[in-house]
């Protein structure tokens, strides 16, 4: 069984991977030995990856992968199969119920059973189509576009290593249950990163670069693969130069990717209602609290086109929507899936994503932005600040979710002023308690975006986007 390889092939815009026929058969043998709900969720990924190590191709690797994931709902707990193998999901209906029923016995006085939100029932298909179907791009074209940014990458005698990737992705699913619900969709991914090292003496300092969303080529047609390249070569030998950060506390602006990161990773984490149910997140029970900066909104949308983030349906076959988790600084909204929405009598909104076919679908984030505000540019948030940091992008960091903390490292960063920026330091690290920044947020510039693409991991990897504007705090502990 295959799945297209081109947008304009039949299965693609109507084809079937799961017989109908035998798979509401085994749906309809779910009810009758007592579920109160079963799902078969199908995902086929149609990938190539490909990198390059200094110039040189390291490794291009084409694939496909099948997975279907089978939850039973019995005597309010579940039970999960997850196979390649498609054919054989009838004859394990009996054996999934029977591990649903077990796992439900002993469940203890202390939980709760699971019960499922109302959706409604569904039955369609919906593709996002790529303006350049990814899977028409011949290696040649992706070897061409990531030396497009080694060779501009390269051009110092300091830059001693380069590294490029590429990842593209088709993505097929689809979702029958008892519920009645028929749905598919499909939609496309395409990445490219790189990463350069320079060095000087003892001094070894790295810069990353990443550019991608949800669709095919033309993603990475719109970047200006050179200029990515030149920037991360002079961002780098930059932080050659430049001098170990200030310690303590100090006002802090935070370029886009770095506000994206601290939304999605201290605030973006708490907002999901599975952690809140787990009674690990500093947000429980803060429902329609003010638990932030009036200026501060911040919505979680997977229907941003072209964000890597996005996707049409989720994985529990709802349509998905804008989630208003914060609005002038009061918590509206968390994100869900159906059970979640269940347990805190919410509507479900469309928060459910597995990695893939062969795992159970969690609550997810999606493209997670805090909205512009009323300063012009950077001229303008910073001209008040005697002495301060300007941070941009993140090396990544640590949360703790239920104390509500967080510690982030930037890549780079300048000193603040007298409202200019005066010099380049390194090593930045930006650390506090999230509702604490957040109170602290007091400037945001209008234009707000998303940043670089990344990946969330939470047991699972999912792709993610998150973003927003420029970020002024008050105080924030830098060191």
């Amino acid at each position: 069984m295959v799945v297209a390889t081109r947008q304009s092939d039949s299965m693609f815009s109507s084809g079937r991977l799961l017989d109908e026929d035998k798979i509401n058969k085994a749906l309809n043998n779910a009810s009758e030995l007592g579920a109160e709900y079963a799902e078969i969720r199908l995902v086929s990924q149609t990938t190539n990856t490909a990198s390059l190590k200094d110039g040189k191709l390291e490794r291009a690797i084409p694939g496909q992968e099948i997975g279907v994931t089978m939850r039973i709902l019995a005597d309010g707990a579940w039970g999960v199969h997850s196979t390649s193998d498609i054919s054989s999901i009838p004859e394990q209906v009996g054996p999934t119920l029977r591990l649903a029923k077990a796992v439900a016995a002993r469940r203890s006085s202390s939980q709760l059973p699971v019960g499922l939100a109302e959706v409604p029932i569904i039955e369609d298909v919906t593709h996002w189509r790529s303006v350049k179907d990814v899977r028409d791009t011949d290696l040649d074209t992706r070897i061409e576009m990531m030396l497009a940014i080694d060779n501009e990458a390269k051009d110092h005698e300091h830059i001693v290593s380069t590294s490029t990737g590429w990842s593209d992705e088709h993505i097929h699913t689809e979702l029958m249950t008892t519920e009645g619900m028929n749905r598919v969709w499909s939609f496309q991914r395409s990445l490219i990163n790189g990463m350069v090292t320079a060095r000087e003496g003892s001094d070894v300092v790295s810069y990353r670069m990443r550019h991608g969303g949800e669709g095919g080529l033309e993603v990475i047609e719109s970047c200006d693969l050179g200029e990515m390249g030149r920037n991360a070569r002079i961002s780098a030998l930059r932080l050659l130069k430049a001098e170990r950060a200030p310690s303590g506390k100090m006002p802090l602006v935070a370029d886009r990717d770095l506000t994206g990161v601290y939304i999605h990773e201290a605030l973006g984490h708490p907002c999901e209602a599975d952690l809140v149910a787990a009674g690990d997140s500093c947000l429980e029970g803060r429902l329609g609290q003010t638990i932030g900066s009036e200026i501060c909104t911040v919505v979680d949308d997977p229907t941003m086109r072209g964000g890597y983030g996005c996707y049409p349906v989720d994985d529990e076959g709802v349509d998905t929507r804008p989630k208003n988790l914060i609005v002038n600084g009061v918590l509206t909204e968390y994100l869900n899936h159906r059970e979640t929405a269940h347990r805190y009598d919410l509507d479900p909104n469309g928060g459910a994503r597995a990695q893939d076919g062969l795992h159970h679908p969690l609550v997810r984030m999606s493209n997670t932005v805090i909205q512009g505000g009323t300063h012009k540019d950077l001229d303008e948030l910073i001209e008040d600040i005697e002495f301060g940091v300007y941070a941009c992008g993140s090396r990544g960091g640590q949360v703790d979710t239920g104390r509500g903390s967080f510690q982030f490292a930037a890549q780079e960063a300048w000193i603040i002023e007298n409202g200019s920026l005066s010099r380049p330091v390194k090593d930045v690290s930006v650390s506090g308690m999230t509702l604490e920044i957040l109170k602290n947020v007091d400037g945001l510039t209008r234009d707000a975006y998303l940043g670089s693409p990344g990946f969330c991991g939470k047991g699972q990897t999912v792709p993610v986007g998150d973003g927003g504007p420029l970020m002024r705090i008050r105080e924030a502990l830098v060191g």
